[in-house]
């Protein structure tokens, strides 16, 4: 006998901007509001709206040598990117701009830090620098290179000089 015809089908949408997304997104904030109200209350308020935290380091020329991107939200400081120009690496720009980072994330409220890196990246940075490995991706680039999560917490007796 064969199977009877399921009652739905499955099909591909062209993006996650499709119209039918939104009923879909829709049904998790539902969830998400009878499952935890008080931390949805928040989440919507203005004041507790993720901000970016941006910090670009300059030569005394005015070039830009190196910077870091990322937002606060909660007590969270999320890492984006960060990079310093290849000839001014080894000096203490990296150093310097995930401690001024810290510094105005624990002024935003912030008890931890998280950043993600690729493992020919910069994971011996972060160690070396407080951050212990969270978690990781073996092969997430489909090339043998995993993609490791770092996590810290900040306070201020966290930033001492290493």
């Amino acid at each position: 006998m064969p199977p009877s015809p399921s009652p739905w089908h499955i099909t591909p949408a062209a993006n996650d901007d499709a119209p039918e997304c939104e009923p879909i997104r829709e049904w998790l904030r539902q969830h998400n509001w009878s499952a935890n109200a008080e931390f949805m209350r928040k989440w919507t308020s203005p004041e507790h709206e993720s901000k970016p935290l941006v910090l670009i380091t300059k030569s005394s020329h005015g070039e830009v040598i190196g910077g870091l991107l990322a937002h606060t939200q909660f007590s969270w400081l999320r890492i984006s990117i960060m990079a310093v120009h290849p000839n001014f690496r080894g000096i203490g720009i990296g150093a310097g701009l995930l401690a001024d980072a810290e510094s105005m994330a624990i002024g935003r409220g912030c008890l931890h830090a998280h950043v993600d890196t690729m493992s020919y990246q910069a994971p011996e940075f972060y160690l070396k620098h407080g951050y212990r490995l969270a978690g990781e991706f073996p092969n997430w680039d489909s090339h043998g290179h995993a993609k490791m999560h770092f996590l810290k917490s900040i306070s201020p007796a966290s930033l001492s000089p290493s």
